[in-house]
């Protein structure tokens, strides 16, 4: 439609109603760029202090499909080339696992960003990442990330001592009823 000047109170009045609506959304988008920005910061810091266990799992989860398929292959050898054959298996598993290692925190520096990004900046307010943020970031968290293996380490060796004669017990069971169902004792 051309613009006349009959028409000219209406296309003003639209083009005034259209910057409107883009200055109404702007403090919005202002706003989802901030949460966004916050809620990358918050994932990146997490994949340098939160992702190494969860790498680990899903590494050890395809070391274990590979281990339950082959176990009983290593099993079937004769009995002089078991050893032999172990310790090559065992050395070519340690380079699977370490590759597993590396492909799974690669693409997580990746993934992570997408998933966790929107899933942050749709859960938490500005406010609230930038509390998070903080938290994060902070001097007693970092030294915490930093004590964390090793509390994990002194807490499993306790609780080993702690739990050793029971499981003991447990395994002494189970290997009497496994080898009466096998009809070995």
């Amino acid at each position: 439609m051309p613009i006349s000047f009959r028409s000219l109170p209406s296309v003003c009045a639209g083009t005034v109603l259209a910057v409107s609506a883009i200055c109404a959304a702007a403090p919005a988008m202002a706003q989802d760029a901030a949460r966004t920005d916050l809620a990358t910061r918050i994932v990146n810091l997490q994949k340098s202090q939160d992702m190494d266990p969860l790498i680990a799992q899903l590494a050890n989860s395809a070391t274990q499909v590979v281990v339950s398929h082959w176990l009983p292959q290593l099993d079937k050898l004769p009995a002089a080339r078991q050893k032999a054959a172990a310790d090559q298996l065992d050395a070519e598993l340690r380079k699977f696992n370490e590759s597993n290692v590396r492909t799974i925190k690669e693409r997580n520096d990746k993934v992570a960003l997408e998933v966790l990004v929107p899933a942050y900046a749709e859960r938490f307010n500005a406010d609230e990442l930038r509390q998070l943020l903080t938290f994060m970031e902070s001097p007693v968290v970092k030294k915490y990330y930093a004590a964390n293996p090793q509390m994990a380490s002194l807490l499993a060796e306790k609780l080993v001592e702690a739990t050793r004669s029971e499981v003991d017990a447990h395994i002494k069971d189970f290997d009497t009823r496994a080898a009466h169902i096998l009809g070995r004792k």
